[in-house]
């Protein structure tokens, strides 16, 4: 007698193996999309700090003069002059959760993206009384924002360095 077909078993069996492949590759395909969502996070992050801190920069190292905060004095926006006569005047401050700066009374620019939020942005005059070394000290928290509580989209990072002001 020839049997043709699948016992119940056997069946059994092959739906157990078949299930279990297609699980294992479900649970990898997810984790590879995960893993992409965070890297995206990071790098919106990051880039978004690293170009906060290259514009800040380069605004502290064309400026003249800083006008507040205060030399020893720390605060959350800062004005510098930009040239002798004190008519180019740039300000950078927090407005909620952006930086913003304002070329005189031109609008305000926003530095960071809308897929982030910048915290605790400070301001720090570095300089010395006697004039012979002109600091600003920045820092700032910068977040990926993430409504819906997903942990892939977290991603915090803290940005800090002192600036220069060229030499007069």
């Amino acid at each position: 007698m020839n049997k043709k077909g699948f016992t119940l078993i056997e069946a059994l069996v092959y739906i157990a193996l078949v299930s279990g492949i297609l699980i294992a590759a479900t649970s990898f395909a997810w984790n590879i999309v995960n893993s992409r969502t965070m890297a995206f996070t990071t790098q919106e992050v990051e880039q978004n700090g690293r170009f906060i801190m290259q514009k800040i920069s380069q605004i502290f190292k064309e400026a003249n003069q800083i006008n507040n905060p205060a030399i020893g004095a720390t605060t959350n926006s800062i004005e510098v002059e930009m040239d002798d006569s004190g008519t180019e005047v740039v300000t950078i401050s927090q407005n909620g959760t952006d930086i913003e700066y304002q070329y005189n009374s031109d609008p305000a620019v926003e530095l960071n993206s809308d897929l982030v939020e910048i915290n605790n942005l400070q301001f720090t005059n570095l300089s010395t009384v006697s004039g012979s070394s002109r600091n600003i000290g920045v820092s700032f928290e910068i977040s990926h924002i993430n409504p819906s509580n997903r942990p892939e989209w977290v991603y915090t990072q803290n940005y800090e360095i002192a600036i220069e002001l060229r030499d007069e």
